[in-house]
């Protein structure tokens, strides 16, 4: 089968997005990936690639402002691609009003696999202010993974994607 050129572009403030996007890119390694942290390099050029996979964190219920500009400042150019979707999050129960909240219609309506993988809480990484918006949000209950079902779920839904593409 002829490999695919995947970017994974994501923003992580404590690292579960990254760790995430790492996950996700191990998954596709039959592909060539490449990573991008726009908190290292907010516009990379993703021009070349065949499909492109935007992910980043919901703080307070809303998508974090790099990855809103990298799709803004690309949009036309993911139009064109392959492109999946996915937030790292909490607030399960509010999963599809953060998703629909975090993408613009047009990316959304485009992508061909959308993911709301769930999220960790790394305490040590987080200021005063966070650890207590947490315990208020989190109300004590503090058992939040990364959603191992949700992320196979979402690579199983771009393998269709890939296998598609290469066959037409």
């Amino acid at each position: 089968m002829q490999k695919m050129k995947i970017a994974i572009v994501y923003w992580s403030k404590n690292g579960t997005t990254e760790k995430a996007a790492n996950i996700i890119g191990e998954k596709l390694s039959e592909n060539e990936v490449d990573l991008f942290d726009l908190q290292i390099d907010p516009d990379p050029n993703v021009s070349g690639h065949d499909m492109v996979i935007i992910g980043g964190p919901i703080y307070f219920g809303m998508m974090q402002n790099p990855v809103k500009m990298f799709c803004k400042h690309n949009e036309k150019l993911l139009l064109e691609k392959e492109i999946g979707l996915f937030i790292c999050s909490i607030s399960r129960e509010q999963d599809e009003a953060q998703f629909e909240n975090a993408f613009s219609v047009k990316i959304r309506n485009h992508s061909r696999a959308n993911a709301c993988l769930g999220g960790e809480l790394i305490f040590e990484k987080l200021n005063f202010f966070e650890k207590l918006m947490v315990w208020k949000v989190a109300e004590s209950h503090l058992e939040f993974h990364i959603d191992q079902l949700e992320t196979d779920t979402f690579v199983e839904k771009l393998y269709a994607v890939i296998a598609n593409y290469c066959t037409a």
